[in-house]
């Protein structure tokens, strides 16, 4: 996939965050930015950053709006399908805008 490939998704994630709550803001911000190192790949200043996301996406920041980003950073990156509220339990789903990935 390359930029121009994302161009639609990237759309799609930008409306996602305008819409969310803030917390699930956040992990879009995070999965743009996943996405985004996965097509442009990880540049030497920011290997750190990389890996300290990476890290967080399990949780353990001790603050849920960076782990949200993290956790959204990491399914970019790995080019996993967003995960989407559950309405009835606190797992993720992924969402339908999985299928442009």
């Amino acid at each position: 996939m390359d930029m121009k490939e994302c161009k639609p998704l990237f759309s799609i994630i930008d409306r996602m965050i305008d819409t969310s709550e803030p917390l699930r803001a956040e992990y879009f911000r995070g999965y743009h930015r996943g996405l985004d190192a996965r097509v442009l790949g990880v540049s030497d200043e920011r290997i750190e950053e990389h890996s300290l996301l990476i890290d967080y996406s399990i949780g353990g920041s001790g603050d849920p709006y960076i782990d949200s980003y993290a956790r959204g950073y990491h399914d970019g990156f790995e080019g996993l399908a967003p995960e989407a509220p559950s309405i009835s339990s606190g797992s993720p789903k992924p969402l339908l805008i999985a299928s442009i990935v």
